[in-house]
């Protein structure tokens, strides 16, 4: 057997073990839902009867406390990674599951801390919540436009109310709730300019059908990072990309599903409503003196616009920013026309694009394929264009936001120059 053929081999396993594993997955959840009643819970909030909600069984408590009003934050969308969604069950707490000993103390887990993505609601129990998530809000908006910015990007942009603004801020993020839905995907056409047609028609992703409409506890959460900044209110912006299956032979799996948040969101077009809730975050700027360095890849490009926007046109800062962007050819740039208009502006702000595989029409408008310090892995560029000439680098701060490579490679090279962690600014919702 040639590499290739084992190769081959053990992909077409894998798939086979992942359809297997969503099979029984259904049959799961299909016997629970006939077989299992529900009944009220109720969940009494940092000993205040005032906060006591009524819920019903069997739905994880993450669920059942955003439907009851308080969004707890799980930016991973409730795959346990970005733990997050801590919450303290003082009583009645069950066993911890393997996600929780994964994440808490021995000590930790005696005291009754869970992941509320995962522990089911099953009987009453009390909870123990940080203040600040009792005062999460939900809001609803309206789309405004929702146009591809990359081939497999959007640009999202909602109006909410004006006279009820999110009081979020720079590096922040929303959560954005699912409805049961069904799309095609060849729908998305008429949101996506005929430029991005080639690529979507090569790969096979136009044509199919995604049906949530029976979605396992009535809707899905996910957070998305903000790209527009407080000045911009009531409209606020995200940058999406889309979860595809995994590719087999060329073509995308079916016995993958896409993903449920990413494909609703594609789905959205002008003048449809969604339900938003947060405001959540903890990747804020840093308010002090220091150059800020931001490396961005891909959909990052919401927490660089974010950020750089708010100190250039809100706070008017004086301190020197740089941001170095990745994308792979020119017609993956994000909102390039932008930052060349700030740094024509703003003296303090420079702006860098990389280019990891630029097209031929890129070269033949003018593109240097043969300058490492614009065609490169958006590191390695970043190391020879900057880092390398730097005197301290330790002096800098530096905010990081992109694809899961990405920002592990860019956290080793900082390391590497002996940067601390503590003057690193990581985004990367649990991937």
């Amino acid at each position: 057997m040639t590499w290739l053929s084992g190769l081959y081999f053990i992909g077409i396993a894998s798939l086979v073990f992942c359809a297997i594993g969503l099979i029984l997955s259904a049959v799961i959840l299909v016997s629970r839902k006939l077989l299992i009643k529900t009944h009220p819970c109720k969940l009494k909030i940092n000993n205040d009867e005032s906060l006591t909600k009524v819920v019903n069984s069997g739905r994880t408590l993450l669920s059942s406390l955003l439907d009851s009003g308080i969004a707890i934050p799980s930016p991973c969308g409730g795959k346990a990674t970005c733990k997050q969604c801590k919450v303290r069950i003082v009583s009645n707490a069950d066993e911890p599951l393997e996600t929780d000993r994964a994440t808490f103390s021995k000590q930790q887990l005696a005291q009754g801390w869970r992941l509320s993505c995962q522990t089911r609601v099953q009987h009453d129990m009390s909870l123990e919540i940080e203040e600040r998530f009792l005062h999460s809000s939900t809001w609803e908006g309206t789309v405004i436009s929702n146009d591809n910015v990359a081939t497999f990007i959007k640009e999202l942009v909602v109006s909410i109310d004006p006279d009820r603004p999110i009081p979020f801020k720079p590096g922040g993020y929303l959560q954005i709730t699912v409805p049961p839905y069904k799309t095609n995907t060849s729908d998305w056409k008429h949101t996506m300019s005929p430029e991005y047609y080639g690529d979507w028609e090569h790969f096979h992703l136009f044509d199919h059908v995604i049906n949530q409409e029976s979605l396992p506890y009535g809707s899905a959460n996910k957070a998305y990072s903000l790209a527009s900044y407080p000045a911009e209110l009531p409209i606020i912006k995200f940058n999406i990309r889309i979860a595809t299956p995994p590719f087999v032979n060329g073509i995308p799996s079916k016995e993958i599903p896409w993903g449920i948040c990413s494909s609703y969101i594609f789905s959205l077009k002008a003048g449809d409503k969604i339900i938003l809730s947060g405001p959540y975050g903890e990747s804020f700027m840093k308010e002090d003196d220091r150059p800020v360095i931001f490396l961005i890849g891909g959909a990052g490009s919401s927490f660089g616009r974010s950020h750089i926007l708010d100190l250039l046109l809100n706070k008017h800062t004086s301190r020197d920013l740089t941001l170095w962007y990745g994308a792979r050819s020119l017609k993956e740039n994000i909102y390039q026309e932008e930052y060349e208009k700030l740094e024509k502006k703003f003296p303090n702000f420079h702006y860098h694009l990389v280019l990891s595989e630029p097209l031929p029409e890129d070269i033949a408008a003018g593109w240097d394929k043969n300058n490492p310090e614009k065609t490169n892995f958006l590191f390695r560029a970043f190391e020879l264009g900057q880092l390398s000439k730097l005197d301290n680098p330790e002096d800098y701060l530096y905010y990081v936001c992109g694809p899961p490579l990405h920002n592990s490679s860019i956290l080793k090279l900082l390391e590497n120059y002996g940067v601390e962690r503590s003057s690193i600014v990581l985004d990367d919702f649990g991937s």
